[in-house]
């Protein structure tokens, strides 16, 4: 039995038209914004970091990095960002590390991996997460050693996306893991990894923090391979299971009260407001780009980028959400990724000179 409260999409949609309703606060993001990908000629080729404005697709910026080591829909997370600092991951032999300053990336730094090849990164006020095949290391800010590392449950090539909630670091192992590593005040890992109780088994790509819950769509359902589920969790038990329609729950991404998940079984992205016991509202079809395959998700102030394809084309998707009460999404922008392949997602703001 999952611990925790169960939550019916019909019910979490209800909650979403009821918080439409006129009379609502609407406000109307900034549109001024760069959306990144990572962008290659294919995998295990010299990558760089695509940087585009979002209203006229202009590309403001590009970084040449180290070759990817993964394909789009393998991983989540391989751009971070937090206090001035860009984390690009999906890196052989390492991870880069960049200032951001007025939307320009700059003073790249190799964080040190031991040879292994990075796959997902996450940032907090204390340093860096990088997650390789079978660690999670922790970089202290200012330093390219690792500080701390703690191996894998799994450490079977499936690891996917690390993320940040509450005192906890979160590994998805696509083989079916979701496991937690406490973390000292400093930010290092003291605790080894612990499977997150009560999470149903199954398919886990991308992972969310939420203050001190953790958004982990469950893509496939070992019982029913075509049916997806979202679970929240706090510290190592799920507290929350959401029932959706949508297939292939992947990817998510998190910005204040708002999570997004992208469902590219069934071409759409759910948006949810979310509180202290997970979602209060979960619009399963917050925006239907048919056609359309999608993978990493991004928000930022009202916006949300998603990385995908479109006809075979790497493309790069902007949406815009009230800020305060709508779950919905408008399409803002249809950009070309500008790679033959491409991975991650980013917000970051406009770029001033």
């Amino acid at each position: 039995m999952n611990r925790g409260t169960s939550i019916a999409f019909s019910s979490l949609l209800v909650a979403a038209a009821l918080a439409s309703l006129p009379g609502a606060a609407q406000a109307a993001p900034d549109t001024r914004a760069q959306l990144c990908t990572l962008g290659a000629a294919g995998v295990g080729q010299p990558a760089t970091l695509i940087c585009k404005e979002v209203r006229t697709g202009d590309t403001t910026q590009s970084v040449a990095l180290a070759a990817t080591v993964s394909a789009a829909g393998g991983i989540g997370g391989s751009l971070a960002a937090h206090g001035g600092r860009v984390l690009v991951t999906n890196q052989a032999g390492g991870a880069t590390l960049l200032r951001e300053n007025h939307g320009q990336l700059h003073s790249p730094v190799t964080l040190q991996t031991g040879g292994e090849a990075s796959l997902s990164g996450a940032l907090s006020e204390h340093g860096a997460y990088v997650l390789t095949g079978t660690r999670l290391l922790f970089f202290r800010s200012g330093s390219a050693v690792v500080s701390s590392s703690r191996r894998l449950l799994m450490a079977d090539g499936s690891a996917a996306q690390v993320t940040l909630a509450g005192d906890f670091a979160y590994v998805s192992e696509k083989s079916g893991s979701l496991e937690s590593f406490a973390l000292s005040g400093d930010g290092n890992l003291i605790g080894a990894a612990t499977a997150v109780a009560g999470i149903p088994a199954g398919t886990i790509v991308g992972i969310a923090g939420a203050d001190d819950l953790v958004v982990a769509p469950v893509a496939h359902l070992a019982t029913n391979f075509n049916q997806a589920a979202i679970s929240v969790a706090s510290g190592t038990e799920q507290v929350q299971y959401v029932q959706t329609k949508e297939v292939a729950a992947c990817w998510a991404a998190n910005d204040g009260d708002e999570a997004c998940v992208a469902n590219p079984g069934s071409m759409t992205v759910s948006c949810g407001h979310i509180g202290r016991g997970g979602f209060t509202s979960y619009t399963s079809a917050a925006a239907n780009p048919v056609g359309d395959s999608l993978f990493d998700v991004a928000m930022r102030k009202g916006l949300v980028g998603i990385m995908g394809t479109s006809r075979g084309a790497a493309i790069l998707l902007v949406y815009a959400r009230a800020e305060n009460d709508s779950d919905f999404l408008t399409l803002v922008n249809q950009l070309p990724a500008g790679a033959a392949i491409t991975t991650g997602a980013l917000l970051l703001p406009p770029f001033t000179e």
